[in-house]
Parts: structure tokens; sequence; C-alpha cells
């Protein structure tokens, strides 16, 4: 056997004092050696330093918005995992129910998941979002976003709304969350039974 181009017979002739010295230094190199292979991989390589965990993890999680103590909304999740550093609660499997000044609930947001900004209580739902109103008016996109402050939900993405009178599609939404009042901002097309009069 060879330790470090001394023979085993040539290490053992050594006087214990030269081998506690030659094992020190073998033991110091391997020491350095894994210092420099293993001490260097702190956040360049994205590391375990890196990696924040989230505050909370909650399941079956609601969360009631209001003003004044009135009612806004009710949001319910399956899974809310909450970063409060970043201010934001990312959520799964959401609903919200929107409630009018009667307290009495106006339409609901089903998606598969979002996020709500804490400090504004804005919203943010992504993933087969699906609105329906209390007159079965129903609202389809793929993200939406809920402005709090001045209570409008609005996308960018290509929307389509049913009603009882037809079907109209298009590219971006800013609405009121009852849906009585919207604006298509480009790309509107779609068929109605409405019949204007003469």
């Amino acid at each position: 056997m060879d330790i470090l181009g001394k023979g085993w017979g040539d290490f053992l002739k050594m006087s214990l004092v030269d081998q506690v010295k030659f094992f020190s230094a073998t033991c110091c190199k391997v020491l350095y050696l894994s210092l420099l292979l293993f001490g260097g991989c702190k956040e360049e390589d994205g590391g375990f330093e890196s990696y924040k965990l989230p505050n909370q993890v909650v399941r079956d999680f609601e969360l009631d918005e209001s003003v004044s103590g009135r009612r806004l909304y009710r949001l319910s999740a399956r899974l809310a995992t909450v970063w409060e550093d970043e201010s934001r609660i990312d959520v799964e499997t959401l609903e919200v129910i929107f409630y009018g000044y009667d307290e009495q609930p106006y339409s609901r947001l089903v998606a598969d998941a979002g996020t709500v900004w804490i400090r504004g209580e804005d919203l943010v739902a992504r993933g087969h979002v699906f609105v329906i109103t209390g007159d079965s008016m129903t609202l389809r996109t793929d993200s939406l976003a809920w402005s709090n402050s001045r209570r409008l939900i609005h996308t960018q993405a290509g929307i389509v709304i049913e009603t009882s009178q037809g079907q109209i599609a298009g590219t971006g939404l800013v609405a009121d969350a009852q849906l009585n009042k919207i604006e298509i901002l480009s790309e509107v097309h779609g068929s109605s039974n409405y019949e204007f009069e003469p």
C-alpha cells in the first residue's frame, strides 16, 4: 500500500512522533481540500441558504374583506401559503363570493390558483377562472385581477361572456364584480338573440 509516496513498511518503520506528524499533515491537507470543494457552495449555486420557507401553510383557508363593517368578499381556498416578507398569500383551488351593499352575494369566482396581496387586499386569479353572477351571466378567462380600491375586475387575457341572450368573446376586460358595467378592450365578436326595436 502506498501512503502518499511512502510504502506501508516505511510508514511502520517511522517513529511514533513522525507517524503523528505525517498523519496530522495528511489530515490538514484533506480538510483543506474538503473546504475548497464543499465550503465554497454558498449562494452561487443556489444552495440551501437561498431557499426560503413560507411563514404559514394553511388548509381550508378563509379570508373576509370588509370596509367599515360591510363585507366586500369572502375568499375560501383549499390551501394557502403565507409569505409575510413579500406581503402575499398564494392560494390553491379558490372561491370568492362578492357581496353587495345589502350584504347579499351577487357573484361567485372560482379558479385553480391565485394570489392575495396583503396590503391592498387585491387578488389575482389564475387557471380556469369562472365568474357567475346572480342573474346567471358567466365570464370565463385564464386570469383575472380584482382591484380592491377600485372595486373592478380586469384582465388582458381572452374572455368569453355568456348570458341568456347570447355569447360575446374578446380580449381584455374591465368590469365591476356584478358584470353590470363591462368594457371589452379588443377583438369583440359573438352572437345574440337580442332584438333592437325600430
